[in-house]
């Protein structure tokens, strides 16, 4: 069995996942695009080590800022980890919002053919790299948000894959492989927007900006820094944005990833919902135990 938690950040899905990793004896593997990278901490979100309770997490602080990380790394590394947390006699708990890299674990994905129409590169050899990593962002959201737009080459093999409506050489993409139980907590859209635009606020309070000076600094320039929140105050440190919009501009972006989460787990995993009060979170834990006790 596989515990997976999904949701928008801040939602609660990493309280919700240490009680079940008690719980159930199991360890965690992150399921984000973006805590992989060491130093990329509060645009993360990334959880603590006293926020980890000793239960042990698997692929948080792997790698340098610059070095490449995707997808398909992303889908053997942690397929690696759930042999490894199961060999063991644990249960693995996968928690994330990175919809694209969790179903590429649990379903019968294949990266092997990463061919692309090389008719794209000259129809677009006149658009710079940001224009076409904007049409990406409208032909495929998901893999927008985990390539750079200075890879140009694996832009173009995204747009190419998006255009024949498949991912790589992917025929069974809808086969789940693994006894997966998926766990989505979710929120009143107006309470959540609230809540989204507090934690950037809370962001900022606790060093965001310096975060971002200091990779700014090293001229970071790879698909750890084209998330949320770090594209937003490298504009403003380039002289693109100014301060309060470049704040404002990370709100909104969150509140539109919120929102495609929610739609991308609703139409490609079987999620059983909980509705999540802040107040009472034990309810969440009570609610989400009654579900897999069901289910396992």
């Amino acid at each position: 069995m596989i515990i997976v938690i999904v949701g928008p950040t801040g939602i609660g899905k990493t309280k919700l996942s240490i009680a079940l990793a008690k719980r159930y004896n199991a360890e965690i593997i992150s399921g984000d695009s973006v805590q992989v990278y060491k130093r990329l901490d509060i645009g993360s979100s990334k959880i603590t080590d006293t926020e980890k309770e000793g239960i042990t997490h698997h692929l948080i602080d792997i790698l340098e800022p610059d070095e490449d990380f995707s997808v398909a790394i992303f889908q053997k590394m942690v397929r690696e980890k759930i042999k490894e947390i199961e060999s063991i006699g644990k249960t693995p708990i996968i928690v994330g919002g990175t919809g694209l890299y969790i179903k590429s674990v649990l379903y019968d994905y294949n990266f092997t053919n990463t061919s692309r129409d090389d008719s794209l590169v000259e129809k677009y050899k006149d658009l710079s790299n940001e224009i076409l990593h904007s049409i990406l962002q409208e032909k495929d959201y998901e893999s927008s948000l985990v390539i750079h737009p200075n890879n140009r080459k694996r832009v173009l093999q995204a747009i190419s894959r998006a255009a024949t409506n498949k991912v790589s050489n992917n025929k069974n993409k809808n086969v789940l492989l693994y006894n997966a139980i998926f766990i989505g907590l979710r929120m009143e859209r107006n309470e959540l927007y609230e809540l989204i635009n507090t934690r950037v606020d809370k962001m900022i309070q606790n060093g965001l900006l310096k975060e971002v000076v200091h990779l700014h600094k090293e001229d970071i320039n790879s698909n750890s820094v084209n998330s949320i929140g770090y594209k937003e105050l490298y504009k403003y440190l380039n002289g693109e944005y100014e301060f309060d919009y470049a704040v404002d501009k990370i709100k909104q972006h969150s509140r539109n990833l919120a929102k495609k989460q929610y739609t991308f787990f609703n139409n490609q995993f079987d999620v059983n919902w909980i509705d999540v009060d802040i107040n009472d979170f034990d309810k969440i834990i009570d609610k989400a135990v009654e579900i897999i006790e069901k289910l396992i």
